[in-house]
């Protein structure tokens, strides 16, 4: 089993005004992947899918393979990615496929325990590895229920949604992929999925990743120390 990372990234100079924690740099996210994947050399390939016509500091970083698109927005960035992904002959039936935003940090280790996750449940829609800190403060998921499995090494959960960042297999990825590279807005279209499709979403106990957003990050890690 073979995980194939695409990574959304975009010529970022003079375009993000979010509120980012005071270590957060875009190159330090993804030099924080290489880092964090160790020595599974054999159990992982990198694609750029870089938004932009300029050079850019990531061409200069370890990848497989490297896509220039023209996207000039977050959406359309994503949905030319699955396009990306549909027409990749690399992956194979057992593969997973994994979309990343360029704006994540990992934890040392994630790779092996999702590859133990999807070895140990059959039949998985979609993971991610970052545990919304959202999910334990707004009204609006006060009365949130969720179905918790185990690892030999991890505890995980089912969410409602999640961002533009996330694991699934080759065939769920090929069956959902209609609603995947058209559809606008994460939480809608994870609400979807789940209402029409009963597809659902597991995230980890405590995080594997985390969404760079003060305030928002993953809970009971130290992210600057990553």
């Amino acid at each position: 089993m073979k995980i194939h990372i695409f990574y959304r990234h975009y010529n970022v100079k003079d375009t993000d005004n979010r509120n980012r924690p005071y270590w957060f740099s875009y190159q330090n996210c993804y030099k924080n992947l290489l880092s964090t994947i160790g020595a599974s050399a054999n159990n992982f390939r990198i694609n750029i899918v870089y938004d932009g016509d300029e050079y850019n500091w990531i061409q200069d970083y370890k990848h497989h393979m490297m896509y220039k698109i023209s996207a000039g927005n977050d959406m359309k960035s994503f949905f030319e990615t699955c396009k990306i992904i549909k027409q990749d002959t690399n992956i194979q039936s057992e593969d997973l496929i994994y979309f990343l935003e360029n704006d994540y940090m990992h934890v040392d280790n994630w790779l092996p325990k999702i590859i133990e996750l999807f070895s140990s449940y059959q039949g998985l829609d979609y993971v991610s590895l970052y545990d919304h800190n959202d999910k334990y403060f707004l009204p609006m998921y006060e009365n949130l229920v969720s179905k918790i499995i185990t690892t030999s090494k991890h505890h995980w959960r089912t969410t409602p949604s999640t961002c533009g960042s996330f694991i699934t297999t080759k065939q769920r990825f090929e069956e959902d992929f209609d609603i995947l590279s058209t559809m606008e807005g994460d939480h809608n279209k994870w609400l979807w999925l789940n209402q029409n499709r009963s597809r659902f979403i597991f995230t980890p106990i405590p995080g594997l990743s985390t969404h760079c957003m003060e305030g928002l990050l993953s809970p009971t890690i130290n992210w600057s120390k990553q």
